[in-house]
């Protein structure tokens, strides 16, 4: 009897707090959302460097927005000529940048567009020119704003052309940017010969190993992806060589962008390119340490190509005794 009763007791105390955090209503869910960023780094089920994004569907409109916790990658589906809403709290850091980040999962499909809006429906940022646009090639998007404290904005998400798109969504808090926290998912054990399935989008590459040959093929107009993460080294440079093996073809071409979408290299000329003779053609690039960046490789003329990719690091102090 007195072990019910204190089961009975134990139910309405947790009911009766759910009751207070304001469960069930638009304003609890935002507070929770924003709670959630706040405690990302010490859930290791939501945290952006985690492998699997938490689905969500949206609402239909900003009345209706999703909250979404800060740091958190989830991962979200546009209707049929439909918009998605979203909503999320800053947290209590002042003068912070956060960066909203998407990442169109769905190859040959129109443009992922994004918007934000303040709580009066007023558009934040440019709000006479075009969208944040996320590419049917996989290239991560993102927008930086500077936003004030504790104050709750929407999300609104859908296809330029109303068709079905997967997509990636992440609303990084000045704690979130750190490399630490923006990881890609971890990759094969190094080997001379690697194969590694590639990703068709920046959020599903995997690392790759350094100082270790990889063999791919690239087909058609798709772009391929695979990630690294630095060692230790300070002050160190990186050597990524391509050798494209397929005569009578056109050029394989290849950059690399950091977890925002920004190109490391030259974003205004020609990507590095490996000619159809065989020769290697190689770019150096100057990391910092423990970071992660992503490569896209893709057939200049859309034809298919074989080749070898190898990213020549530095020794890692961390491993040397």
């Amino acid at each position: 009897m007195i072990r019910k009763l204190t089961l009975f007791l134990l139910t309405a105390c947790m009911l009766l707090t759910l009751a207070a955090c304001g469960g069930g209503t638009e304003e609890g869910a935002l507070q929770s959302a924003q709670s959630q960023g706040n405690s990302s780094q010490e859930d290791d089920d939501a945290s952006a460097g985690d492998l699997q994004p938490i689905a969500l569907q949206g609402g239909i409109d900003q009345e209706s927005a999703e909250a979404v916790p800060l740091d958190t990658k989830l991962a979200g589906k546009t209707g049929q000529d439909e918009s998605r809403w979203y909503a999320f709290t800053t947290d209590t850091t002042e003068n912070a940048t956060y960066k909203i980040t998407a990442v169109n999962q769905t190859p040959e499909t129109s443009d992922l567009c994004l918007r934000v809006y303040d709580e009066s429906g007023e558009t934040i940022h440019d709000p006479y020119g075009s969208p944040l646009k996320a590419g049917q090639s996989g290239r991560a998007a993102t927008l930086s704003l500077d936003l004030p404290p504790e104050t709750t904005y929407y999300i609104k998400i859908w296809a330029d052309k109303g068709d079905v798109i997967d997509y990636v969504l992440t609303v990084r808090s000045p704690e979130g940017q750190l490399p630490e926290n923006n990881t890609a998912q971890p990759g094969p054990e190094p080997a001379d010969g690697l194969e590694i399935q590639a990703a068709t989008n920046q959020d599903d590459a995997q690392l790759i190993p350094l100082n270790a040959k990889l063999e791919g093929k690239v087909s058609r107009d798709k772009a391929q992806w695979y990630a690294f993460s630095t060692n230790s080294a300070e002050n160190a440079t990186y050597n990524l060589t391509t050798v494209n093996m397929t005569r009578g073809t056109g050029d394989l071409d290849l950059r690399v962008y950091d977890v925002y979408g920004d190109t490391l290299h030259d974003p205004y000329g020609s990507p590095l390119q490996a000619a159809q003779k065989g020769q290697a053609a190689t770019l150096s690039l100057d990391l910092p340490p423990e970071t992660t960046y992503y490569i896209r490789i893709w057939a200049d003329k859309g034809d298919t190509i074989e080749y070898t990719l190898n990213i020549q690091a530095p020794d890692d102090p961390a491993t040397q005794g």
